[in-house]
């Protein structure tokens, strides 16, 4: 059922009307992206370079050798701190993609309108809430990473810390983009993560493909707004109780 979700939200991103709400975010974070690899690349080249002067000549095919370290240790960077970041700067526009793509699949907001003042409401509130599960994920992820240090000194049980690490980082994930859907449908942040977990295996499904696709440079540039749009179905096909009809086929 994830994957179904995941497919579902790519195939919504280029909708009309929710095409712009996916290219704001994804010119943001593409900047992003390439500013922060540009900085870490001028950096550690200056860095490399003055080493690299201190050592005889013969020692300069260590220079390779330390590239290649320093761009596993950038991919490393980029799956575990740009997703956070990204979601940090995109929220505005996420809360907007969400009600677009509740729209286009036959559900409008039963208790806004939308318009440039509903637009500008929903922006900040996301925001907000982006700020609000920060507070939740980030002392349960010190959290995890505690136990899994811990169990990896115990032989046998240590085998389980990577899946306890991918089980949690696909719930966060499914909560972190489902809670987009929810809050302009006015569901408190708890009560979204209290109804979700009734179906948890399925929130699961589609949080473990997401923290997947996240964790590739490049693509998860388009992963996220796909996440949005997939959970946006999600939600509405899930946890509301209600049909959705996709507005190509509802004409």
């Amino acid at each position: 059922m994830g994957f179904n979700y995941l497919a579902k939200g790519f195939s919504l991103m280029s909708k009309p009307g929710i095409r712009l709400w996916v290219i704001l975010p994804l010119l943001l974070n593409s900047l992003l992206f390439i500013g922060l690899t540009g900085l870490a690349v001028s950096y550690f080249s200056g860095w490399l370079d003055a080493l690299i002067g201190w050592l005889p000549g013969w020692l300069d095919f260590i220079a390779s050798f330390i590239w290649g370290l320093f761009a596993l240790a950038l991919m490393f960077v980029y799956a575990y701190t740009f997703t956070l970041a990204a979601n940090l700067i995109s929220s505005p526009f996420f809360g907007i993609l969400a009600e677009r793509c509740q729209q286009h699949l036959g559900q409008d907001l039963i208790e806004e309108a939308l318009s440039w003042q509903s637009i500008k409401a929903i922006a900040w509130r996301s925001f907000v809430r982006e700020l609000r599960k920060l507070l939740y994920f980030l002392p349960r992820a010190a959290g995890v990473l505690m136990l899994c240090l811990a169990l990896s000194f115990i032989p046998l049980v240590n085998l389980l810390t990577p899946v306890l690490v991918f089980l949690w980082g696909a719930w966060s994930m499914a909560l972190q983009y489902l809670d987009y859907p929810a809050d302009i449908n006015r569901w408190g942040f708890d009560e979204m993560r209290h109804k979700v977990a009734r179906k948890r295996t399925r929130a699961l499904g589609f949080g473990g493909l997401v923290l997947m696709g996240t964790a590739i440079p490049l693509l998860n540039l388009l992963v996220l707004p796909a996440a949005v749009c997939g959970a946006t179905a999600m939600w509405l096909g899930e946890f509301t109780g209600e049909e959705t009809l996709d507005a190509d086929q509802a004409g």
